[in-house]
């Protein structure tokens, strides 16, 4: 059956407008008062779906539950101005119904939104028809809402509040579309962030890259690195000794206190972590000792051509150079990206005898310009042993099976946390162009407030790896890179990033700005995103578009717990 038995009537329709969260526009809202009749077996729950007939015949819009208040017709004009024995009178009459359970003078006023779609005797499709006041309102069956939220087939990620049943996902498509996590502290982020990992894991064939700066990650998946070929990475040296770098991973790591109780095994865990050679010394170069780009050398060319003290006579071979470069990049299909490197000695060597054609003097600006570069390129870097981000880059993009498959670089250090992310997400990003391959492969970004910030700054590199994360969300995905950030405030993030992501998990955000942005970028009610305030630790809603589920329609769900997940792991 598609319907429960209970039913009720659309009662008025409104429409809320209010300034959008940056305060530039509007927004408005359709917002449906349907009256259900009261009774103690009324099952109703935030997140329902109802169906209500429209304009066109056989067919019905499709609402959501954003609340819901029970009513008695003898409360509507009880206010202050009626004598308090009087009062009092009426509402032992009131609270006497209510208790005795059903009554025509009782009902339940619920506030629902159209969420974009319609049924029809053919199935659900995406529309709009306006609803016919008065006429009934349905609620739909337990198993009509999996049909409808719920992807056939998927990866179960929780269960749905109110319905008791398993909600499961298209996990592929969810991570090729991007993924983001917001809640205020406490709710339970890195709980559902280790928890989608293990998914990833399980049911895809990707690769994971944690950028782990609360030293956490390591713990919550300690039992997945042991059961996937993993790497733990990290900025600091552990002893060589595995006893003394267990002592050194319990000391430097957050344990949960849920996990007190088997602080011993986790400990066991990593010994077997650095006895397995599982874990890596990730060398991180001086500042500033980073290898020239093709595009370092454009870059350098304007300079040249700027420089207000560069000689006019040299200016116009400077430009023959850089339209050379730009001619030279464009044949050979080299990017700005690819390192500099011999190809392009002949080039400037011809720059070079133009110079002398020109009658420039030897100790022009243009030929030390040249021979500093040329010097450059053919200065060997000695080969080096080192645990480095190419070397890290090579094992992400390696297709072999028994490659590793978990990363978990641990970056204590913020500022060289920027940084390393930003030539990581550069390195994986040039060389899979250079050598494209379908592997799928997932960055994690925790706190991700501190790498992605609206206002980024040079001096403590956050303008470094927010670029690179913006290019990661714009152009990963053709390439098969994806992104998973989590993070406690939207309103400190690049606003350009938050566009990219089409899966929204949200709990509670106490800030009204937060969750206007999330309800603006979905066209989901006010009203449903305060009921995240509502939500408890581990509850979550889930809004997609286009992505996790086969149909766009915002669903609030319990997750499972990571750290029953992690002692079952460890057992």
């Amino acid at each position: 059956m598609e319907f429960e038995s209970v039913s009720g009537r659309l009662r008025e329709v409104r429409v809320v407008t209010r300034p959008t969260a940056d305060g530039r526009s509007s927004v408005s809202f359709r917002n449906f008062v349907i009256e259900i009749p009261y009774s103690r077996d009324l099952k109703l729950n935030i997140g329902t779906l109802l169906a209500v007939d429209t304009m066109e015949e056989g067919t019905s819009l499709i609402l959501e539950v954003a609340d819901f208040i029970p009513v008695h017709y003898g409360m509507l004009n009880l206010d202050g101005t009626i004598p308090k024995e009087i009062r009092d009178q009426v509402m032992e009459g009131v609270e006497s119904s209510w208790k005795a359970g059903e009554s025509k003078e009782m009902w339940v006023d619920v506030f629902a939104y159209p969420i974009g779609y319609l049924m029809t005797s053919s199935g659900f499709k995406k529309g709009y028809v306006p609803p016919l006041p008065g006429t009934s309102v349905r609620i739909l069956s337990k198993e009509a809402f999996r049909k409808f939220v719920c992807y056939e087939g998927g990866v179960e990620i929780g269960k749905v509040l109110g319905q008791d049943i398993p909600l499961t996902i298209n996990l592929n498509k969810a991570l090729v579309y991007h993924m983001g996590i917001f809640a205020f502290t406490g709710s339970g982020k890195s709980n559902l962030t280790a928890s989608l990992i293990r998914r990833v894991l399980r049911y895809t064939d990707a690769k994971v890259i944690i950028a782990d700066i609360s030293m956490e990650y390591a713990v919550l998946l300690i039992d997945q690195i042991l059961e996937h070929n993993s790497l733990l990475i990290s900025t600091e040296r552990y002893p060589q000794n595995p006893s003394d770098a267990r002592r050194k991973f319990l000391r430097s790591h957050v344990v949960p206190e849920e996990l007190d109780d088997i602080r011993e095994k986790i400990g066991d865990a990593a010994e077997s972590i650095f006895r397995g050679q599982k874990a890596r010394y990730l060398y991180m170069p001086p500042e500033g000792s980073v290898e020239l780009t093709y595009g370092d050398l454009v870059e350098l060319v304007k300079s040249q051509i700027d420089d207000k003290y560069t000689a006019f006579a040299q200016k116009p071979l400077f430009s023959l150079l850089l339209k050379r470069l730009d001619q030279f990049m464009r044949e050979n299909k080299i990017s700005k990206e690819s390192v500099l490197d011999d190809t392009v000695i002949p080039l400037l060597e011809e720059a070079s005898e133009r110079a002398r054609e020109a009658g420039l003097r030897e100790n022009s600006s243009i030929f030390t310009f040249i021979s500093s570069v040329k010097s450059y390129i053919s200065t060997e870097s000695p080969e080096s042993n080192e645990y480095d981000v190419e070397k890290l880059a090579i094992d992400i993009l390696d297709r072999d099976p028994s490659s590793s498959r978990l990363f978990i670089v641990e970056l204590p250090n913020l500022d060289e946390a920027r940084e390393l992310l930003a030539s990581l997400i550069e390195h994986v990003m040039s060389r899979r162009k250079r050598a494209f391959s379908n592997l799928p492969i997932l960055f994690v970004l925790d706190e991700a407030q501190e790498f992605i910030p609206f206002d980024t700054r040079q001096r403590d590199r956050s303008e470094l790896s927010s670029s690179a994360v913006e290019k990661l969300l714009r152009h990963g995905r053709k390439y098969h890179l994806h992104t998973l950030i989590s993070t406690q405030r939207l309103a400190y993030l690049n606003t350009n990033v938050l566009q990219q992501l089409h899966t929204y998990f949200i709990s509670t955000l106490p800030r009204p700005y937060d969750r206007q942005l999330v309800s603006e970028t979905f066209g989901v009610s006010d009203a449903l995103l305060d009921r995240t305030l509502d939500l408890e630790v581990g509850q979550w809603l889930l809004v997609s578009f286009k992505a996790s589920l086969p149909h766009d329609v915002p669903v609030f769900f319990s997750a499972p717990n990571n750290l029953d997940e992690l002692r079952r792991g460890l057992q």
